[in-house]
């Protein structure tokens, strides 16, 4: 796991971390819907919808993709920085992310939904057109090409010190990398845009 974690390509990077995020992800959904009642976890995921989306869907878009830019990418960017062993830690904001859609999935806890439409574990149709799942894509692909972007690493999880392993300066990304990191910014702003007209349907009803 370790290996393909940290493998040089990037996009063996991307889909050992999706594959590995998918099985806790099928986990939670399944678990949620199974076992959890409706809006068990509503406090957890979802827009607030503070914005009409209806009157103005772009600019709607516009703050979710902020919103995602600046939270999203900057805590997997500073997490990046910093691994346990070889694995670096931009990996678990992700993982964690997509298991707690995973629980918002399979009890509806949205903060805008239909009340009794909750999804049926691994649903292609909400899998083709949630925004949440394109949202979850483009954070992967940015924890990826991060991911052998270390610059402190703590050698195994019982060591309390930290070494340095490179200086921000000595960094360097490929070519592939930096095609990857822009894709991950336009798959955010296509879920963004995406994510506002749900919103504005939500709205409608």
């Amino acid at each position: 796991m370790a290996r393909a974690l940290t493998h040089r390509s990037p996009f063996i990077r991307v889909l050992s971390a999706i594959a590995i995020g998918s099985v806790f992800f099928a986990g939670a959904w399944t678990v949620a819907y199974a076992v959890l009642p409706e809006g068990a976890t509503r406090f957890s995921l979802g827009f607030a919808p503070t914005l009409d989306a209806r009157a103005n869907a772009g600019a709607v878009a516009a703050t979710v993709f902020l919103w995602n830019s600046l939270l999203g990418f900057g805590v997997i960017i500073i997490a990046s920085a910093y691994s346990v062993g070889p694995i670096s830690l931009g990996y678990f904001a992700p993982w964690t992310w997509l298991v707690r859609f995973g629980l918002a999935l399979g009890t509806n806890s949205f903060v805008l939904v239909i009340p009794g439409a909750r999804a049926m574990p691994l649903d292609p149709a909400v899998l083709l057109t949630h925004a949440g799942v394109r949202e979850m894509l483009a954070y992967f692909i940015v924890a990826a090409v991060l991911a052998n972007a270390t610059l402190w690493r703590q050698r195994r999880l019982t060591d309390r010190r930290l070494v340095r392993v490179r200086h921000l300066r000595d960094l360097r990304f490929t070519l592939p990398e930096v095609a990857l990191l822009a894709s991950g910014f336009v798959i955010l702003a296509w879920s963004a845009a995406l994510e506002a007209g749900q919103i504005a349907r939500l709205q409608s009803l």
